[in-house]
């Protein structure tokens, strides 16, 4: 589906945007972007963070990022857009539809079905059509809701260099790799005391816990069955699979930490993340 695209641009360092114009991604400039987009009958709001040295006509590098439950695009670009100079990537958080805030990671969870995966799949078509991101190096990263609606991200599409879910669970079933999911490179952020590192079951959704999820895309991506395991940083340690192909499947373990990790020990896994993602590229042969 084609989507309009309304961009507000920025003045790099401000958050003063100028007067609303319809315009192409062309216009896209370096620093904050805000853009909103028509989909089936809602306005979904974007900010977009180029890096300064950003060019119209280069192909760059893109992270989606998904913020949590109740939240809005402005946190996710916050924590994820000041990586941009440094990695030459291009930074897009989206926002869920308001009031709601939430992310649609399975049908029938909340009251409305909003079609967030065809959302983030116009916004990826029209980024790739605009000749302003390199189909081969999109990745996602997404908070709680975020979190999971990454791992329907990386069963329903073929979009995904790597992924990122982090602070999250894994629903079953919803979120299980099946025939025509396509192998993809998954790297789970969760602490120890997490709500969802157990996994929990309700009447509508089980969620598997963390080992189990990984075990689950460890199998499905033929990925060696014993890890390579360290540990970066006091408190921070990396299990990793991997297969042939260098496809792989992480979890990265923060020790004493809940849903919401400590700050420095956050941005430390942010960095790991980051380097994870980059170190992949889409699938040559997928279209």
């Amino acid at each position: 589906m084609k989507i309009a695209l309304l961009v507000f641009v920025s003045i790099l360092g401000s958050f003063s945007f100028i007067e609303a114009q319809e315009l192409s991604l062309d216009a896209l400039a370096p620093g904050l972007n805000e853009i909103q987009i028509k989909h089936h009958g809602h306005s979904r709001r974007l900010l977009i963070t180029a890096p300064t040295s950003f060019e119209s006509g280069s192909r760059y590098a893109t992270l989606l990022c998904f913020h949590g439950a109740g939240g809005k695009a402005d946190g996710q670009s916050i924590r994820w857009g000041r990586h941009a100079d440094s990695r030459n990537l291009l930074v897009v958080s989206c926002e869920a539809i308001q009031p709601m805030a939430k992310w649609n990671f399975k049908d029938q969870f909340h009251d409305i079905d909003h079609d967030d995966v065809g959302f983030v799949t116009g916004v990826i078509e029209a980024l790739v059509a605009a000749r302003v991101t390199d189909p081969q190096t999109i990745y996602a990263t997404g908070h709680s809701s975020g979190g999971l609606f990454c791992y329907r991200l990386a069963k329903q599409t073929d979009l995904f260099a790597a992924l990122a879910p982090m602070s999250c669970g894994m629903a079953k079933g919803d979120h299980t790799p099946e025939e025509g999911t396509q192998p993809v490179s998954i790297f789970q952020v969760i602490g120890d005391q997490d709500k969802s590192f157990h996994g929990s079951s309700n009447p509508k959704v089980t969620m598997y816990s963390a080992d189990k999820r990984i075990n689950i895309w460890r199998m499905f991506n033929q990925c060696d069955a014993q890890p390579t395991i360290n540990q970066p940083f006091k408190k921070i340690t990396l299990r990793t699979y991997v297969n042939a192909h260098d496809i792989e499947v992480v979890l990265c373990t923060v020790a004493g930490e809940g849903h919401h990790i400590r700050h420095d020990l956050r941005d430390k896994a942010d960095r790991i993340a980051l380097d994870f993602l980059m170190n992949h590229r889409r699938n040559a042969n997928h279209k």
